[in-house]
């Protein structure tokens, strides 16, 4: 098998938008004299679904603009891929440049006091560097972001519940001490 040099060919059919016309089949090439040759997009571009004919017209399924960005459902993207609806997908990969939070396994990261989260709760209404309710509904939602810091508090409450853990065995094994001695004394007496 050797590498093809001739041109691509790509024939697509396009039922006409104006008129109410049969479809066609659009030659690449141009060499079909009874359409027009397609050529390469250099403006922003539009893809319509529906029947225009109707009194409810023709929808808006895809949008690009020379910028690059690409919208489903909005006329004016404004990323990469802006979606004016709900997104459903087998599986979603978020890649970004933001440290995953296990530094605050080093020993030298100071795990906040539970006092101080209390303190702050009540005077703030939510976590610590956790966005509020109003900053989510200005700003919208990064999920990397969120979950990246969704994932530091869980590591964060894992520390907690250990350093409590140990604190529950001490104070357990405080108490067997004094009810050994209660007995203790008690037997003497």
């Amino acid at each position: 098998m050797g590498i093809v040099t001739s041109p691509l060919v790509v024939r697509i059919k396009v039922r006409s938008i104006s008129q109410n016309a049969a479809w066609a089949t659009l030659n690449a090439t141009g060499s079909d004299l009874s359409v027009n040759k397609m050529l390469p997009m250099t403006n922003d571009w539009s893809l319509y679904v529906g029947n225009p004919f109707q009194s409810v017209g023709a929808n808006l399924a895809i949008k690009a603009i020379t910028n690059g960005n690409v919208g489903i459902g909005t006329e004016n993207p404004q990323a990469k891929l802006a979606v004016n609806g709900t997104v459903l997908a087998k599986e979603v990969k978020v890649k970004n440049d933001i440290t995953v939070p296990d530094y605050v396994f080093e020993d030298d990261y100071q795990l906040p006091a539970l006092n101080e989260i209390e303190a702050y709760v009540k005077e703030n209404k939510h976590l610590p560097e956790i966005p509020s309710a109003k900053d989510i509904e200005r700003d919208g939602l990064n999920l990397a972001e969120m979950n990246l810091l969704l994932l530091k508090k869980v590591e964060e409450l894992t520390l907690h519940l250990i350093e409590k853990e140990k604190e529950i065995k001490s104070l357990k094994s405080l108490e067997a001490r004094i009810e050994s001695l209660e007995r203790k004394t008690q037997s003497e007496e």
